[in-house]
């Protein structure tokens, strides 16, 4: 009775173990896009928003060989149905499950202009006395295990 208790608990240790390790990068599968097939660095753009409730995420992609999966990255972040990253919190942790360290973050050089509504109202959060919201760069680097 006690031998066959032991290979029960020994047997559901291991399907829970290979199902943790199955399910590491499963948001990267279901969004088409693999962590081998994203650049080792990523720099994402960040601006909180009172309009959406949350942040604009954008990736500079112009020009870069990694267009369409740093098209695909951006959709996958700020798509409700996927990740739906609402704060820099949320990204550094749904960053941290596709595969990403966190290595920097600093201020974009531009303050960007306020935009108002039709009675007035600042539509960003905003700073400096309503002159505009900062934008953050936060720079990510693949995990050493995932990096060619």
């Amino acid at each position: 009775m006690k031998k066959s208790v032991k290979t029960t608990i020994i047997l559901m240790l291991l399907i829970t173990a290979l199902n943790v390790k199955g399910q590491e990068l499963s948001v990267v599968r279901s969004s088409s896009i693999a962590i081998s097939q994203l650049p080792e660095y990523v720099i994402i753009t960040s601006q909180n928003t009172k309009l959406l409730g949350g942040i604009n995420i954008i990736i500079d992609k112009k020009r870069s060989t990694y267009k369409d999966q740093l098209e695909e990255l951006e959709s996958l972040l700020q798509d409700g149905d996927k990740l739906r990253v609402r704060n820099q919190t949320d990204l550094l942790n749904s960053m941290s499950k596709l595969g990403y360290d966190y290595v920097n973050a600093y201020n974009a050089n531009a303050i960007m202009p306020s935009s108002r509504d039709s009675d007035g109202d600042d539509i960003l959060n905003i700073v400096d006395g309503g002159e505009g919201t900062f934008k953050v760069n936060m720079v990510f680097r693949k995990k050493e295990k995932f990096r060619n």
